[in-house]
């Protein structure tokens, strides 16, 4: 998977009690090919790009947006401190 033309962070919430910030992301021209993989799939591919930054995915999901295709993947993941 290459890299999205667009990574724009959407939302940051800092959890003082674990230690772990979480991010919510707009990721924006993804390829179209993450539309035929499973949940569990999409996930993976996501963490892979992640990982580099110590950074732990949770939820990956498709939302509308204003892009040329209509929308874009919401990815939330965790940082550790």
């Amino acid at each position: 998977m290459s890299l999205p033309r667009t990574h724009q962070c959407s939302g940051c919430s800092p959890s003082p009690a674990s230690g772990t910030t979480l991010h919510e992301d707009l990721v924006v021209g993804a390829p179209l090919s993450m539309e035929d993989l499973t949940d569990a799939q999409r996930l993976e591919r996501f963490s892979r790009k992640y990982a580099h930054d110590g950074c732990e995915v949770q939820d990956v999901r498709r939302v509308p947006h204003d892009s040329l295709g209509g929308y874009a993947w919401s990815v939330r993941f965790s940082e550790g401190s």
